[in-house]
């Protein structure tokens, strides 16, 4: 167990950085092994998880374990997190500046877990990595943008470095 993430997960518990506190049932922080080498990040909890408090348990979360199992991985074995903590009303993207009030967060889960290896599911995943908008299709991204000749994302927080997988939501 690690006692500064779950430290970080109480103090979130009550978190008021954005608008988002005033229409969430539930604060839905990461879950799953806190000595992973795998950090899994989705966009935002949607109902189901903005009910029980645990990412990915709703129909998308059905749709991960069921990747997870044909690849061989279980989901306690992963950490599992967002882009953002509370669940955006009607389940719309989260806007810039709910997800530069939850950035710092998730770094700093990073920072703790140190994982070999981030997978984002999705546009808004990956915006929440660079902290910019990602212009026209997701996948003229990666043809046009990546920034690495080996075709990894890198991502580095105090002095760690991750491989960043980025794939659909």
């Amino acid at each position: 167990m690690n006692t500064r993430l779950e430290a970080l997960k109480e103090q979130m518990s009550s978190c008021g950085s954005c608008d988002l506190c005033k229409t969430r049932t539930k604060v839905v922080f990461g879950s799953g092994s806190h000595e992973s080498q795998i950090m899994i990040v989705g966009e935002a909890p949607g109902e189901e998880e903005d009910l029980n408090g645990e990412p990915f348990v709703g129909k998308a979360g059905q749709k991960l374990d069921s990747i997870l199992n044909y690849v061989g991985v279980k989901r306690e074995n992963v950490y599992i997190t967002n882009a953002v903590l509370c669940r955006p009303p009607l389940n719309r993207v989260p806007r810039k500046d709910e997800m530069d009030a939850c950035k710092w967060r998730l770094d700093l889960q990073i920072k703790l877990l140190k994982p070999k290896l981030i997978i984002l599911l999705g546009r808004t995943a990956l915006e929440q990595f660079r902290g910019e908008p990602i212009k026209g299709a997701l996948n003229q991204f990666f043809f046009d943008k990546l920034p690495s000749k080996d075709g990894w994302l890198n991502y580095t927080v105090d002095g760690h470095e991750s491989k960043v997988l980025v794939t659909y939501h």
